[in-house]
């Protein structure tokens, strides 16, 4: 691919990572304090944080459909796609968790919800969740394949609703933290185990819980790799690592997807939004179709000029 495969030309592009956070009075009145400014949001806020963009089939739409129904709900939400800094796959995720979470914390939102890129969410699964107001609550995950068997909390719960139950750890696969959690956390204790992360928060007396009741499909179960052999490993990296750098991003609408008949729209590259106004929102702002520079913001231009 060259060179080319750098330029980001659309919205399904590996290197296309979405940062949408909606704007604020405050942000018009920045001026040019604006590029030195950490961001700040308010109470009733929560920052959805995905890591990476590696997206299974079903996740984009069902993730974006949430976003929508949390925001009409009268939150008031971030979304941002953490950038994968694994050198070989998934060996920086202790480190991309941290910085989602001193992100979330920094820019002043209440809760921050951490889901992996295989969580297949209900539209209504961040609002189930928030209104038990606990400082570290999961749903139910549903594994809907698990080619290394092995449990994903301890202790292990074959059904769903049976309400809501502490768990003495459990897979991180999609959890929502009270930010004020995280003041108390050092880098260090989201490297390891699962276990090891229950245990840290353990030591300042915070208990995880799980919502039964909330049920989610999680595409494959974790990973494992201590179960594989050598050459199961080394195979299952390799592809990894290919996918990472060269595959197009799913972000598809939900099938037989019509926008005459439902909310949500569909742009030029194929990419389902469920909001017209979250289109092609990456790191740097929209991506411009027409080859022109993107629109200047007058309105934080200094009145005086």
């Amino acid at each position: 691919m060259g060179l080319g495969r750098y330029i980001v030309d659309r919205s399904t592009h590996p290197l296309f990572y979405v940062s949408s956070w909606n704007p604020s009075h405050g942000l018009m009145t920045q001026k040019d304090d604006g590029r030195h400014s950490l961001p700040n949001l308010n109470y009733n806020s929560v920052m959805v944080i995905v890591l990476s963009n590696e997206y299974s089939e079903g996740v984009w739409w069902r993730l974006q459909d949430m976003l929508r129904y949390t925001e009409e709900r009268g939150y008031l939400v971030a979304f941002e796609e953490i950038d994968d800094m694994s050198t070989m796959p998934a060996d920086a995720i202790g480190i991309m968790r941290a910085c989602a979470a001193k992100m979330a914390l920094d820019a002043g939102f209440e809760w921050c919800f951490m889901v992996d890129t295989d969580v297949r969410l209900e539209e209504d699964t961040f609002v189930r969740l928030v209104k038990h107001e606990r400082p570290v609550v999961f749903p139910f995950l549903n594994i809907l394949e698990d080619k290394t068997p092995g449990p994903v909390t301890c202790p292990i719960f074959a059904h769903s609703h049976a309400g809501l139950q502490p768990v003495r750890w459990a897979a991180m696969s999609c959890m929502l933290f009270n930010t004020k959690v995280f003041n108390c956390l050092d880098h260090y204790a989201w490297h390891g185990h699962d276990q090891h992360f229950s245990q840290s928060l353990g030591h300042y007396g915070h208990r995880i819980y799980v919502d039964t009741d909330t049920v989610v499909d999680v595409v494959r179960g974790p990973s494992r790799h201590p179960a594989k052999t050598w050459d199961e490993l080394w195979a299952s990296i390799k592809g990894a690592y290919e996918r990472r750098q060269n595959q197009e991003r799913d972000r598809r609408p939900p099938p037989d997807f019509d926008p005459a008949f439902g909310k949500g729209t569909v742009d030029e590259d194929g990419v389902y939004w469920a909001v017209e106004q979250w289109k092609n929102v990456g790191v740097r702002g929209q991506i411009p179709k027409d080859g022109s520079e993107e629109p200047e913001n007058h309105d934080a231009k200094d009145s005086n000029s």
